[in-house]
């Protein structure tokens, strides 16, 4: 298995670190007569960035002056002016997301990363692993990661696991210590060594185990953190700061948890913390508040957080107000904190010209190829309803993915079962907000409608499924809708706490969805319903699916990964895997066939409900697709304070 050089810890440090360490110890700069010095200190936080640098819509090739790294730019460089002593990290998934990221993955390349090119002009200090930093492959971020002028940490990811944490051969180092001059309020200069340690979720094992090269290992985030904390705090760290790509969960979660941003500032060595993977916004009102968690102050379990949004629409901010003491193995502690989020600078004139110009030659190229055309698309291809009625944009996606599938598999053992492909909405609204759709019109299909209809760089999986599982594949999906009572008025379809791309349909099978009935499993795939079914009348060519009946279901990497977790009990079978990304199979296919898309088949549909009325929010380019919901009579309601249009569905 190739594995990322792991550079030591020690030595994980920018040339910033080199020139503090030439100073004169703290001791020699104060003033004996001082008193107990006191000093700010500033923590700004970008997350989940997904390579959204440039103010330019990729998918859409229009400029978008809300997008992008560049577009609060100028917001940090503002952050950094109001204070005297500040550091700026960066929270995880900052590869993969849009076009660009598509393209540098996908070239041969002389130059460094775009993202670490727009990484060093900007001066970040550190920054950790997310979830997609894996998608291409551990030899392509191994190679992105070579080029940058700091250190990347994560504690929690492994190419071996030891006996206990703290023997991890970790991927990256686990932490780094970054000694930086800071001022205090009387003007006077110190060493403060501020340890920055990181953390990714688990499931990442499993998400990207059936990748060809190879995959990482994982430890629970607490387990990493109980183990490596203490080393950082003896190894000279005044200050700690967590960065977790994790989302914020309970104070006392299971192994594993995903979710674990809460309990790991309850950890007694962290000093601040920066949380992100779930694309939320905190402090804010994406969160209740809780004894734990206080969403006004930004507070978690008592140490200032911050979950800074997705995609660069948001900074996170925390300040702290820290106090040297001569005494215990601690020279500096934090004695108050603020968090809170930045919002963007109105005056978009005044963004930062050594972004733009660094990154000139990659938003140059990444136009190129973005505009390559592969062949053409009969119909228009959209997601605005895809979670609620069928969808040709998914339709196209499933059969190119069975057709690679089909063509693998012949000659094979497996060639005589029949073959299923699902596939799922990513862009469908949701927190993403009102433009977070797809919507490719019918006419030229070029390669940034291929990474608008297909956005992440997953490889395929093909699984020996038998019919009771494929039942509970599609019932996981229909946790995305709430359940309506008979009779409802206006009562909402979707619940907004489960992303959209939970939904997945099946093109091959017919079935219809009773929304009368509680969800089985929750979001997370977990069963909550046991006695609930409802997936109704589900056939395959016209005949009825037996729960022994066996398939095989193409499906991804990840999706593989999330059912394996979901049900550990079960014995998933990987009947083939071949590396194949679907973005690859999907612009093969279209370049074969040179036209695609028609009509999709009514093969789902809700089960009817007289008298019942949901409705279902869309963003403002739904309007000329209604005809594909006709038969729910859709009625325009009310436009929220999001730019959601909620229509009436007549169920």
């Amino acid at each position: 298995m190739y594995q990322v050089p792991v550079a030591s810890v020690a030595k994980s440090l920018t040339r910033k670190d080199s020139e503090a360490d030439r100073m004169p110890a703290a001791h020699e700069i104060l003033p004996a007569t001082s008193p107990r010095p006191r000093a700010s200190l500033r923590l700004i936080a970008t997350s989940d960035l997904h390579a959204s640098l440039m103010p330019y819509d990729y998918r859409a090739d229009r400029p978008n002056a809300n997008l992008g790294l560049g577009a609060i730019a100028l917001q940090i460089a503002e952050a950094r002016g109001e204070a005297r002593n500040c550091l700026l990290f960066d929270n995880g998934d900052f590869l993969q997301g849009n076009p660009l990221a598509d393209y540098a993955a996908t070239t041969r390349r002389r130059r460094a990363h775009p993202v670490i090119t727009a990484f060093n002009t900007l001066g970040y200090d550190a920054a950790t692993l997310g979830n997609h930093e894996f998608d291409y492959g551990l030899r392509f971020l191994s190679g992105v990661l070579a080029d940058a002028s700091f250190p990347v940490v994560s504690a929690n990811v492994a190419t071996r696991l030891g006996k206990s944490a703290s023997r991890d051969e970790t991927l990256v180092p686990p932490f780094a210590i970054l000694r930086r001059q800071i001022i205090d309020h009387d003007g006077h200069a110190h060493l403060l060594r501020i340890g920055v340690i990181g953390f990714a979720p688990p499931q990442i094992a499993e998400w990207d185990r059936n990748t060809p090269e190879g995959s990482i290992q994982t430890r629970d985030i607490l387990a990493a953190a109980r183990a490596w904390l203490p080393r950082l705090r003896a190894c000279g760290a005044d200050i700690i700061v967590a960065l977790a790509h994790s989302g914020i969960g309970e104070t006392d979660p299971e192994e594993g948890s995903e979710n674990a941003a809460t309990a790991l500032a309850a950890l007694p060595e962290i000093d601040a913390l920066v949380a992100g993977h779930s694309h939320r916004v905190f402090p804010g009102t994406d969160f209740p508040a809780s004894p734990a968690i206080d969403p006004v102050r930004g507070r978690l379990a008592g140490k200032p957080a911050v979950m800074p949004g997705h995609s660069a629409n948001h900074v996170g901010i925390i300040d702290l107000q820290i106090e040297r003491f001569t005494c215990g193995p601690r020279r500096w502690r934090v004695v108050d904190a603020s968090a809170r989020i930045g919002q963007r600078s109105a005056d978009r004139a005044l963004s930062t010209p050594a972004l733009h110009q660094a990154l000139a030659p990659d938003h140059r190229a990444t136009l190129a190829w973005s505009r390559r055309q592969l062949g053409e698309t009969a119909v228009a291809l959209h997601s605005h309803f895809a979670t609620i009625a069928p969808s040709a944009a998914l339709s196209l996606i499933a059969e190119a993915k069975i057709d690679h599938i089909r063509v693998a598999l012949a000659g094979t053992r497996w060639a005589g079962l029949p073959l299923l492909s699902s596939a799922s909405p990513f862009r469908a609204g949701g927190r993403g907000g009102p433009e977070n759709f797809t919507e490719v019109p019918a006419g030229p299909l070029r390669m940034r409608n291929l990474s608008d209809l297909y956005p992440f760089p997953n490889t395929l999986v093909t699984l020996l499924l038998t019919g009771a599982e494929v039942a509970d594949w599609l019932e996981r999906a229909t946790a995305v809708f709430h359940q309506i009572a008979p009779g409802s008025v206006d009562a909402p379809l979707r619940d907004d706490a489960v992303p959209s791309f939970v939904f997945e349909t099946i093109p091959q099978l017919s079935y219809a969805i009773d929304l009368s009935q509680p969800p089985r499993f929750d979001g997370q795939g977990s069963l909550v319903n046991p006695e609930a079914r409802r997936i109704t009348g589900l056939c395959h060519g016209g005949h009825p699916l037996a729960a022994t009946d066996r398939f095989l279901l193409v499906t991804n990497n990840h999706r593989a990964g999330r059912a394996r977790l979901q049900d550990p009990a079960a014995r998933q079978k990987v009947v083939f895997t071949d590396g194949a990304r679907v973005q690859s199979v999907f612009s093969a296919h279209v370049q074969r066939k040179g036209i695609v898309g028609a009509p999709p088949e009514r093969n789902w549909h809700f089960l009817p409900m007289p008298g019942t009325m949901a409705t279902f929010p869309v963003g403002p380019g739904a309007a000329p697709y209604l005809a594909d919901i006709a038969s729910y009579r859709p009625e325009p309601l009310v436009r929220d304070e999001e730019g959601f249009t909620h229509y009436r569905l007549h169920l």
